[in-house]
């Protein structure tokens, strides 16, 4: 894989903005857009939100008018939801909620499908719904644009409300109450910046609005605010790499104070098990520690397993889930090391595959539940679309991922007669097709991104935030770029380079000798700085162990020690 190309800073005006009185953070907060110094002071107050105006998604007020109506009749209720991350926290935030505001909480059943079952509503859920006596079937992250299900469930004797954030082709299933901010509007403007939410935040906004008719929506008596759900939002919308800005900034910085606060004791445990303390919870440690162990149980067994988890009040049951779920993700990854390992072999056993707009590839021997993550490393590495599918030999069912400037879910829909289904997002997709059709699907999705003019292939970048000497690499910098969480999608970790280091020593680190410590500077003062997976770098440093870093800098927090980490985006001989 190529060297990543660097980005310098920009420049600087002579007059910087009083933005922030440290002058790195000013520099920061000027080269992510934010060049008013009340936008940056609003950007870094940290004190909570109130809940985006639920009104101003489209149906809302029939939503809450008809949960009402369940609530006060005493009526069934199912909660259906998907099984992803940001499905199964959608799942677990409305069972929460429902149960406390119901007069008999088993009235609301839950349920998250199996990957066996496939995505969004069945049959078989339906018809067990239907038994159980539910007259409301509440469709989270799902089912918006499922005519068939929605109506088969309305034959059953069900009312249908749709809670979902994927694209749709229309304004959803007849009949059906659907809370979507992607259904077309007159007030397109105002909602807009609704389309940022995951659909964790669509069923929070509407716990929010039942909150506000007198509805209690937390708590064991029912009594707390919904606000103490904004843990399970922080979660599913990290999981859902939604972007962390616009309305989401608030309700997951809010979330993961929730998190460090009180954690859930599943959420507890979950830590213990990937070895964080609550408190210190960042998005980060969220993003690559907590959601893949909740995906763990949907893509390797039962999502049912992560609902458990979130839904459970009982630390020793919390305890034997997590235990479970940490078993699934040390599969999981393996599984899914494997699959990139034999998909990158059949890309280059296809002549001419380099010069190709998007990467398809099947298999009859690969798990569906880890798809996603292979086709989400292929397309960063090789900088183009891939589809990533398990192919039975007459059906293919799997994964897309995108890149920047290319909508998948968009184009799939487009070529809808070629699937059986599909959906997603812009740059994540679900499809299921003909294994006959594959063929053609690739070529119609080529001439696609070759209409578009979607620039391939590029070599990979880092953006520099801001030169900064060695010094200034310590924890109270560190602490001082904190007051920037959430970082991820959009609001991404700052960068920094470090210009004519000296390398003092370094050494393979980690159990399978994968990684890269280095000390930079001298004596005792040397700081050390982890490059991940670079140990095969280590003889560059041999020949100029002189410099230029890029690092980013966070805090490690564990067994009662704060310490700064450093770890190393890329390094190159010093200029």
């Amino acid at each position: 894989m190529a060297r990543p190309r660097w980005i310098d800073p920009e420049p600087l005006p002579a007059a910087l903005p009083a933005l922030h009185h440290d002058p790195l953070l000013a520099e920061v907060l000027y080269r992510r857009g934010l060049r008013d110094p009340a936008a940056a002071h609003a950007f870094l107050d940290a004190r909570p939100r109130p809940a985006p105006d639920p009104d101003l998604l489209p149906n809302m007020d029939r939503a809450v008018e008809r949960v009402c109506r369940a609530l006060d009749g005493g009526e069934t209720i199912a909660v259906f939801g998907d099984y992803d991350a940001d499905g199964v926290t959608s799942t677990a935030l409305l069972t929460r909620a429902l149960r406390a505001a119901a007069a008999d909480a088993g009235r609301v059943v839950p349920r998250v499908p199996t990957r066996g079952e496939g995505y969004g509503l069945s049959r078989n859920a339906i018809d067990a719904f239907h038994h159980a006596g539910v007259t409301l079937l509440i469709a989270v992250d799902c089912a918006s644009t499922d005519h068939e299900h929605v109506a088969y469930a309305q034959e059953c004797g069900l009312d249908v409300l749709v809670l979902d954030h994927h694209q749709m082709r229309d304004g959803g299933p007849t009949g059906a109450i659907v809370v979507s901010p992607q259904l077309p509007s007159d007030s397109d403007t105002t909602s807009r910046p609704y389309r940022e939410l995951s659909a964790v935040g669509i069923a929070y906004l509407l716990v929010a609005a039942l909150a506000r008719e007198g509805c209690r929506v937390d708590g064991a008596d029912g009594r707390e605010p919904e606000t103490n759900l904004l843990d399970l939002v922080a979660l599913g919308t990290i999981g859902d790499v939604a972007p962390l800005t616009g309305l989401n900034r608030p309700l997951v910085r809010d979330g993961l104070g929730r998190l460090r606060e009180r954690p859930r004791p599943g959420i507890a445990a979950l830590c213990r098990r990937a070895g964080i303390e609550p408190a210190a919870l960042t998005s980060t440690a969220v993003a690559f520690k907590l959601t893949p162990r909740l995906n763990a149980a949907g893509r390797m067994a039962d999502p049912a397993l992560a609902l458990d988890l979130l839904l459970t009040d009982d630390h020793l049951e919390a305890e034997r889930l997590a235990a479970e779920i940490e078993a699934l993700n040390t599969r999981r990854r393996a599984e899914s090391r494997q699959i990139v390992e034999d998909a990158e072999a059949l890309l280059r056993a296809q002549p001419g595959w380099t010069d190709r707009r998007i990467l398809v590839v099947s298999s009859r021997a690969w798990s569906g539940g880890v798809l996603g993550i292979a086709a989400g490393q292929l397309a960063e590495r090789y900088g183009r679309p891939a589809i990533v599918l398990s192919d039975d030999g007459t059906v293919s069912r799997g994964s897309a991922r995108s890149i920047a400037g290319f909508d998948i879910a968009g184009a799939l829909s487009r070529h809808g007669h070629l699937l059986d289904h599909h959906g997603g997002h812009s740059q994540a997709a679900g499809l299921t097709l003909p294994s006959a059709h594959v063929s053609g699907l690739t070529s119609a999705l080529e001439a696609a991104i070759d209409a578009e003019g979607v620039p391939l292939a590029a070599e990979p970048e880092i953006r520099i935030d801001a030169d900064v000497p060695l010094e200034r690499l310590t924890l109270a910098t560190a602490r001082l770029l904190a007051g920037l969480e959430p970082l991820g999608t959009g609001n991404e970790p700052p960068v920094f380079r470090v210009r004519g280091a000296r390398v003092a020593k370094y050494s393979a680190m980690g159990a399978d000798r994968r990684h890269l410590k280095l000390h930079v500077g001298a004596g005792r003062g040397a700081i050390p700085v982890v490059a991940w997976g670079a140990a095969d770098r280590s003889s560059e440093l041999l020949r100029d162990p002189v410099v230029d870093l890029l690092v980013a800098l966070s805090i490690d927090h564990w067994d009662g020690q704060t310490r700064l980490q450093v770890e190393a985006k890329d390094f190159r001989p010093a200029e």
